[in-house]
């Protein structure tokens, strides 16, 4: 049975160096073919859906970027911490998430699950006029400080 850290370093490799044809041949040599993907926004099944997401993520953002903060894992199971920059149109300033991603391997080494967790109300949400003014009210209401 593979371990995890040589596929982690592989992933960490792969998202620092992501470009679309990174999305269209080396998600080939690192994701199963029945790979579970989930984010805030996306629930898939399968490498093209897979493959579709970032596609799409290039054609909608500008200069995407992850950057990998911190990796661990054991057995089969590992976490990377990352910082995503993008913009998102020319000459707006760059903007980031910061996320955690669990990845979990199948017996042949390949990716066979990955679940990003990140908090949509402060990268997303809050950047919305109206409902960042609300999001704001009730974080305020919330806090004990």
């Amino acid at each position: 049975m593979p371990t995890i850290e040589p596929v982690l370093q592989r992933y960490k490799t792969l998202f620092e160096t992501l470009s679309l044809r990174t999305v269209e041949e080396d998600f080939l040599k690192v994701f199963s073919s029945d790979v579970y993907f989930k984010d805030p926004f996306n629930a898939v099944r399968g490498l093209p859906h897979l493959q579709h997401i970032f596609q799409h993520m290039f054609s909608t953002l500008l200069e995407p970027q992850f950057h990998i903060i911190d990796l661990a894992g054991s057995g089969s199971s590992g976490f990377l911490e990352w910082q995503f920059t993008f913009k998102l149109k020319a000459g707006a300033a760059s903007q980031f998430i910061q996320g955690v991603s669990k990845i979990e391997i199948n017996p042949q080494g390949q990716v066979c699950s990955h679940i990003d967790y990140w908090d949509t109300g402060e990268y997303v949400h809050s950047k919305v006029p109206i409902l960042g003014s609300i999001i704001g009210m009730i974080n305020k209401r919330l806090s004990t400080s």
